[in-house]
């Protein structure tokens, strides 16, 4: 070996020496900066696994954009008529009449009252909606769990944050058992709240809390903890027993009403949003985005504290692919039959809700977007 062949090798491990030094140096700065403390998650799953999920469609990319300027619709009940109530980022909760036609109308259900007026937490962001009968029921990330008599106009709160033990940190989602009288909701964690959500969505911890409330003397209970990002829940239809999203584990929690005991799991290509009832039985469960194999949520801790500490929540939030829109159809037994896309985000995207109208449209939901995608009615129903 020549002499200039032995230099050039010598440069060559110096700069390998020091590019390694370097990355450990950055390495240790970013753990130490993470504001996250990432958990091992091991064994999930991703669509390779689900035979149901190999299909090609654009079902979801079919129908029309509504209410084009309200932003951030994340959840949609719907009424005998087929209008439409849903929370926005602003805060607001409004009722949509005639949607997706001429006489199409917006009101505006809090203009005339706040109910974030004396609470300690000044912000407000609604989320979960359901309808029962005249109330008007929704979860609020901040305030708790609150509630609009339609015909009165007026509003009473049903849960403040603090009026459990912890306190709620990110209230999410709610159902109403058949008689009207409990509503069953989650709190997503103990530690985020909803502007963390892609910090804790990265860290993936599991101390989501399932609650049952008493609508009537407004008493609390709690029915199941350490669940993991527990965010949209429904109750089946004899109210025995409850489906909540593990959104950090892909799957659906089947927990008894009674007992509080989860009796099985459900597995999903990607992580689950709100689940809802179909009109023609089973459930309808939104997925935000599809997680391909080897998706960085997946990877081992120390390269999750990594990432959030060298971006932060709003860096980490760009990371994921929020431009499709996939829906999986339950059946009554809760066993996925089929699932549903919109991949080139076309008309619905990071999906965090399906909702049916009377005439087989679907109501599409999300966090993101502004305006609300009618998609018509699918051939397979």
């Amino acid at each position: 070996m020549s002499g200039e062949d032995g230099y050039s090798k010598l440069f060559l491990f110096l700069l390998v020496g020091i590019g390694l030094a370097i990355g450990s140096a950055l390495t240790v700065v970013y753990v130490k900066k993470s504001p996250i403390e990432a958990v091992d998650i091991s064994g999930i799953h991703d669509i390779r696994q689900f035979k149901w999920a190999q299909v090609e469609n654009k079902d979801l990319q079919l129908g029309e954009i509504i209410a084009p300027d309200l932003l951030g619709p994340e959840s949609i009940a719907v009424d005998s008529d087929d209008n439409l109530y849903t929370g926005l980022e602003d805060g607001r909760v409004v009722k949509i009449e005639n949607p997706g036609k001429e006489n199409e109308n917006i009101t505006d259900l809090t203009k005339s009252f706040d109910y974030a007026k004396g609470s300690k937490r000044s912000m407000k962001r609604p989320l979960g909606i359901r309808l029962h009968g005249s109330k008007l029921y929704f979860v609020d990330a901040y305030q708790g769990v609150i509630m609009i008599d339609l015909k009165s106009k007026s509003f009473d709160v049903i849960l403040r944050y603090d009026d459990v033990t912890p306190q709620l940190v990110f209230p999410d989602d709610l159902t109403v058992t058949s008689d009207g009288k409990t509503i069953y909701f989650t709190d997503m964690s103990l530690k985020w709240a909803y502007e963390e959500i892609a910090l804790f969505t990265l860290e993936g911890e599991c101390s989501g809390r399932l609650f049952k409330v008493d609508v009537e003397t407004k008493r609390a209970e709690l029915v199941r903890n350490g669940l993991c990002h527990p965010n949209g829940i429904e109750i089946d239809r004899d109210d025995s027993k409850v489906l909540v999203a593990e959104h950090n584990r892909r799957r659906i929690a089947i927990i008894d009403t009674t007992s509080g005991k989860v009796v099985r799991h459900v597995l999903l290509p990607g992580g689950p949003d709100n689940i809802r009832r179909r009109k023609n039985g089973g459930y309808w469960v939104s997925i935000v985005y599809l997680p391909e194999p080897g998706h960085f949520t997946t990877w081992n801790p120390v390269h999750r504290n990594m990432i959030a500490g060298a971006l932060g929540g709003q860096g980490v939030i760009g990371l994921f692919n929020l431009n499709q829109g996939i829906a999986v159809k339950l059946d009554e037994k809760f066993e996925p039959v089929s699932i549903h896309y919109d991949l080139e985000g076309k008309l619905s995207k990071a999906i965090t809700e399906i909702s049916e109208l009377s005439d087989g449209r679907l109501a599409v939901a999300s966090f993101v977007v502004q305006g609300i995608p009618l998609v018509d009615p699918l051939s397979s129903d």
